[in-house]
Parts: C-alpha cells; sequence; structure tokens
C-alpha cells in the first residue's frame, strides 16, 4: 500500500467516524449543545454516555490553525530529532511480517496542509498516521478526544476447527440491548457491518492497533483473550473495546448457530474512561475544550534521573490494551466463561508475585511460570520471583515453560534481572543506539558538564559502554556518532551502549544455581510480547536457543513471538523539560503541545546481537516463533491446556 493510499484511508475514516457534515456545525439555539448533554450524562466511570454526545461534542471542536501549526511543530521536532526508527519507517518489513512504508514527516506535512472541517479530524489523522508504523512505543493520543469508551456486549474470537479459521462468538451478555436470549457462545460470525467478519476485524485493527509488524499479533490484539494478571482475567480485545469512534450506533452481525441463521443489530456501550475524563469540568462546548482540551502553561523544571526512572514507563500499546479493561474470572457464568478452578485443572499454583504466578503441571516434571509485567512496585520483586523460581526448584520440576501473553513490558532493569538469573554467564542486555543529529549532540555537550550524573537522558554518563561495561565519563557516546543507512537515507546514531541497573545485584544466595539449561526452557507467547518483555523472550531465543512457541493470529502463516522491541519509550513531556533545564536554546528543539496531547516515541534501538546491524524491530528475520500452535476452542479459554502441549513437545 501507498503511503498516500495510508493518508488517505485515515482521513476518510476519521471523516466517517466524526460525520462530515455535523462537524462544520455549531451548537446554537435549535439545537442542544452536544458537550452540555454529555457533561450532565457524566456522572462516574459506571455512567452511561450517549453515543451521539460523545460523537456530537468531539466532532463540536471547532479546527484552530493556531493550534494546528503549534501541534505540527512540536511532533516534527520530537520525531525528527528523537525517533529512532524515523529512517527506518521508510522501509518495509519482509513477508509475512509486512508493514507498511511511512514516510512521518512528510505524512505530517500534508495533514498540516489540509483544512480540516474539526479539530477532532485533525488530531485524529495524526494518531493514525503514527499507528500506520505499527511500532507499539509510538503514538500521538489525544486525551480531548478519548474520553469515553466503546464495547460490545459481543465478545469474538477465532479458532481453526477442522483446519479453517471462522470468527465466532467467545461470550455474550444477554442482558444487553440487541442481544439474543440464549446461548451464543461459539456462534459462528459470518459477517460484520456487511463484511466477511475476519476481514472486518483484520482491517479496523490494522489501521487502529499500531501493537505490530506482523498482521497477526495484531488480530490477536483485535480478539478476546485470556491471561493472568494478579488473577486470571478475559480481556475483550480492540475490536470489541475501544475508544476510536465507531463508524454508526449499532455493530451489525450475522450469525450462524448450528442451523439457525440470524442477524442482529447491538448497539454500542458508552462509557467515561475515567483516566481522562473531567467529571463535573464542562456544560458546554467551550467549556469542554478547556477543560478536557486545552493544555495548562508548563514551566522548566529539573528532570531527574529519566533514562533510568522513567525505564519502567509503559509502552502507549500497553496503556491502551490496559484501559480496555478486563474481566476477572471469580465466579460461573453460562456464556462460555469459566469458574478460577475450573480455569487451570492441569496444573497447581503454588506461589505468585506482583509479576507472575508459578505452577507446576499436574502427572508432569514441567512447570510454568507466568510473567504478567515487567512492572515492579519496588526491589522487593526481585526476591519474591528468586523465591516463586527456587519454589519451583525444590518442587523437582525438570522443565520450565514460560507464559508471556499480554505482556506488555515495564522496567528494563527487570528484564535484564530475569536473563541474569537464569544465564548468568551471559550478558543479560542488548546493546543499544539513539538517534543522534546535530540537536541531540549539542544536548549531550551541555548535559555532560551537569554536576549531577544522569540528570538529562542526554548524559553520556548514565549509559555504559558494552566494550569496557563501564559508564562513558565523556559526551564522546553523541559527539562521535556512527553514519547508518537507514531506509535510503544515511543518518548519524549514536555509539553503541547499554543500561546499567538493578540487573546487577542479583539476589541469589552464595553458590546457588539453577538447574535447567536452555534445552529445558520453553516460551509461550500471542505475541503480545513488547518491549521489557521481548528482551526476556528474543533474548532466550535468540542468544541461548530457547523454544519459543506463539500461539493464535492467522491460520497457516508464521506468527512473531514479540512485538515492538524497540528499545525504550520517551515521551514529549519528558524532553521538554530536560532540554529547558540544560538551557539549551539552539532551534528546531522540543515544545509543549497545546493541547492535551500525549506523544511517545521509542528513543532507543536494540539490536539482536553485537555483530548487528539491523534494530530488532525490523530484523523481520527473527520475529518468527519456533512453532505455531492455532487457537481451537479449548485452548482460546484454557491455557493450560497449551502448557501440556509444551510440555510433551519436550520429550520429542
Amino acid at each position: 500500500m501507498k503511503f498516500t493510499s495510508i493518508i488517505s484511508l485515515a482521513v476518510a475514516l476519521c471523516v466517517v467516524s466524526s460525520g462530515a457534515d455535523a462537524a462544520s456545525k455549531k451548537p446554537n439555539h435549535h439545537h442542544s449543545d452536544p458537550c452540555k448533554d454529555l457533561g450532565t450524562q457524566a456522572k462516574n466511570g459506571t455512567s452511561s454516555l450517549s453515543f451521539n454526545s460523545v460523537k456530537g461534542c468531539y466532532q463540536a471542536q471547532a479546527f484552530n490553525k493556531h493550534i494546528a501549526d503549534k501541534t505540527v511543530a512540536s511532533l516534527e521536532s520530537l520525531l525528527g530529532n528523537f525517533y529512532t526508527f524515523l529512517d527506518q519507517a521508510r522501509a518495509p518489513t519482509g513477508h509475512p511480517f509486512q508493514t507498511r512504508r511511512v514516510d512521518l514527516l512528510d505524512g505530517i506535512k500534508k495533514i498540516h496542509s489540509k483544512k480540516w472541517k474539526s479539530d477532532y479530524d485533525f488530531q485524529m489523522a495524526l494518531y493514525y498516521l503514527l499507528a500506520s508504523v505499527n511500532d507499539g512505543h509510538l503514538a500521538y493520543l489525544s486525551n480531548c478526544y478519548r474520553t469515553a469508551r466503546f464495547s460490545q456486549p459481543i465478545q469474538l474470537y477465532a479458532p481453526v476447527v477442522d483446519g479453517r479459521q471462522s470468527v465466532r462468538v467467545f461470550s455474550a451478555d444477554a442482558t444487553q440491548k440487541g442481544v439474543p436470549k440464549g446461548n451464543l457462545v461459539d456462534c459462528e460470525v459470518k459477517t460484520i457491518n456487511g463484511k466477511p467478519a475476519l476481514k472486518a476485524i483484520q482491517e479496523f485493527i490494522d489501521l487502529t492497533s499500531g501493537i505490530s509488524k506482523d498482521p497477526g499479533v495484531r488480530l490477536n490484539d483485535a480478539l478476546t483473550s485470556v491471561s493472568w494478571s494478579q488473577g486470571w482475567t478475559i480481556s475483550g480485545g480492540g475490536f470489541s473495546r475501544r475508544w476510536t469512534v465507531p463508524e454508526s450506533e449499532v455493530m451489525e452481525y450475522s450469525l450462524q448457530c448450528g442451523k439457525t441463521h440470524s442477524n442482529i443489530k447491538v448497539p454500542w456501550i458508552v462509557n467515561p474512561i475515567t483516566s481522562t475524563f473531567k467529571f463535573n469540568s464542562f456544560n458546554s462546548t467551550q467549556s469542554y475544550w478547556a477543560s478536557q482540551c486545552a493544555a495548562a502553561p508548563q514551566k522548566a523544571k529539573k528532570t531527574g534521573n529519566r533514562h533510568l526512572s522513567h525505564s519502567s514507563d509503559l509502552a502507549p500499546a500497553t496503556t491502551l490494551f490496559k484501559e480496555r479493561g478486563s474481566t476477572r474470572i471469580s465466579s460461573s457464568h453460562n456464556d462460555g466463561r469459566v469458574t478460577k478452578d475450573e480455569f487451570i485443572t492441569k496444573g497447581k499454583q503454588v506461589f505468585t508475585t506482583s509479576t507472575s504466578a508459578f505452577y507446576t503441571l499436574n502427572d508432569s516434571k514441567a512447570c510454568v511460570i507466568v510473567i504478567a509485567t515487567e512492572e515492579v512496585d519496588d526491589n522487593n520483586e526481585y526476591a519474591n520471583f528468586i523465591e516463586g523460581v527456587q519454589t519451583l526448584k525444590n518442587a523437582g520440576c525438570k522443565k520450565l515453560i514460560f507464559d508471556v501473553t499480554n505482556n506488555g513490558g515495564g522496567s528494563i532493569d527487570f528484564a535484564y534481572f530475569i536473563n541474569a538469573l537464569f544465564f548468568p554467564d551471559a550478558k543479560p542486555y542488548f546493546s543499544q543506539d539513539l538517534r543522534d543529529g546535530p540537536y541531540v549532540q549539542g544536548a549531550a555537550k551541555l548535559a555532560i558538564k551537569e554536576a549531577s550524573v544522569g540528570n538529562s537522558i542526554f548524559d553520556a554518563r548514565g549509559f555504559f559502554d558494552p566494550k569496557t561495561s563501564k559508564p562513558f565519563v565523556d559526551s564522546s557516546m553523541f559527539t562521535k556518532g556512527i553514519k547508518q543507512k537507514r531506509g535510503g537515507k544515511t543518518d548519524v546514531y549514536t555509539r553503541r551502549n547499554y543500561f546499567g541497573g538493578e540487573w546487577a545485584l542479583l539476589p541469589l544466595p552464595k553458590n546457588e544455581t539453577l538447574p535447567w539449561t536452555a534445552k529445558d526452557l520453553a516460551f509461550i507467547t500471542n505475541g503480545f510480547c513488547g518491549s521489557a518483555c521481548t528482551m526476556v523472550a528474543s533474548r532466550f531465543n535468540i542468544v541461548h536457543g530457547v523454544k519459543t512457541y506463539a500461539i493464535g493470529g492467522i491460520h497457516k502463516r508464521a506468527l512473531s513471538y514479540f512485538s515492538f522491541p524497540g528499545g525504550f519509550v520517551y515521551q514529549n513531556d519528558y524532553i521538554v523539560p530536560d532540554v529547558q533545564s540544560l538551557n539549551y536554546t539552539a532551534k528546531g528543539g522540543p515544545s509543549y503541545f497545546p493541547v492535551k496531547n500525549i506523544a511517545s516515541i521509542a528513543m532507543g534501538e536494540i539490536y539482536a546481537n553485537d555483530a548487528s546491524t539491523v534494530p530488532l524491530e525490523y530484523d523481520y528475520k527473527r520475529f518468527a516463533a519456533n512453532v505455531h500452535l492455532d487457537h481451537d476452542t479449548v485452548t482460546a479459554r484454557h491455557p493450560d491446556t497449551v502448557w501440556v502441549k509444551v510440555a510433551a513437545d519436550f520429550k520429542h
């Protein structure tokens, strides 16, 4: 697909979802103010919102050229100076992990030059542009138009049954309007809004997810999934639970239940997103803008040790996944869900921590560590995780399976800690580099003069030199950068480096070792193993040869076992105060957005090994799992059935 067609598609989708005619209309005495209606409806997080009030309030916000100019200038500086994959994004990945060629700066110029009918259309065009790169670290999110969640009471999945993949009902809430009484579980969904169901889902998620270069991983992101997160939960998927405004107030399904065919229309359920909705703060279109959209003036401030303290910031793909919400499995249902006791029937939970659950498998010497996240609240998690591992060791586990389904990453330190724990004789880190143009080099020269080490992301003393395993002592990491050709363009990147951190303080008891070697280990993932999770799974696989299994995705097509391995995520709101604290005044620098927007980028890029010259984010030959497993109607609901399959594979 050509880049110009991406912009056309994004613009078209914005216009369809917002209503081109309505976008230019302003509330008057003949029409009620949709923002006033919205403010009246929203009392708390469970309030029911009117679809038309949300849509109307969004599109009532007039386009403002001054706002657009400042927004574009901020975004161009952020991407042009700091986004590490800016040039690489112009080159597609290879089959079967296709992603589009995207010239971000050219795309922004095209959006900027267009006459928009509403601010909503303008802001959403920018969102779709950045999402088209399919980098889960990269996003432009407008909190102005991310105040409501749209949910369908019918959740979908795509199992393979008798060699054929189809969309089916995972669960349905018959108490909601439009959902027929009776059991719809595993009824086949033939069409959605008149399109073949699988096509409709894939087309939507390809435009909106941005989670992975692999369309199979994006499909998994669209559909219902089961994973552990302080307990077993069901996540509805990005197709059924979204923040982008749907094209119409209802979703139309064509269902095949046995021999019975039916067509149903199911309204969207609309609720506030509590993290972004400002309750009791507006009663008109104008006051909505003032409370929900306009950014408050920002003052310069010291940033602190950004590159380490923010190493656990979540990627936008992970944040959006969490915002969809999930259903915790705790009681019986008649819609295909299962009780907690029934959920895992082939294993026994023997230990849990804030990040992970530890299982022994029935009638097997294999055990399982379910790692939900690398987000750690405090350093106690390091010792707690080791205690869980020791529990499995003491149980006599001969083989060890890691399940990292729906793990969106977290702390780089914790990822490297896991690498060092299981392979103590190998380097646990990946080498990385950063984009290193004239502006970055200028900042680095100022940062090295700071009395405190690490007060700036541009302070080379906060990075380690892989050649010496010691921190850089001057700015040469930046000022003596390396020219590299990416996407047909030659640009400068820093010297290779890595983060030092908590993983160096491995809390293993003295002289204790773990009994497992690489051949005794395996990884299971649905492809949503992002950022810090990638730094564990891919390190185990690429460096040590641990076997990987990816489940779900597209039938008869390779599936990636990781996603967005960019290195580390950074936000515009971190970079601006960093630069200001250095008293750096060079032209073309970063600036705050004039609206309440969040822009995130991958600021560093990691490599599969020290000899590699292709960033792992685009090293598509390494994407595919060793084994691709299809979901069926059982494995989609019971992860332990997958564990048993993998455990049996150790015997071959």
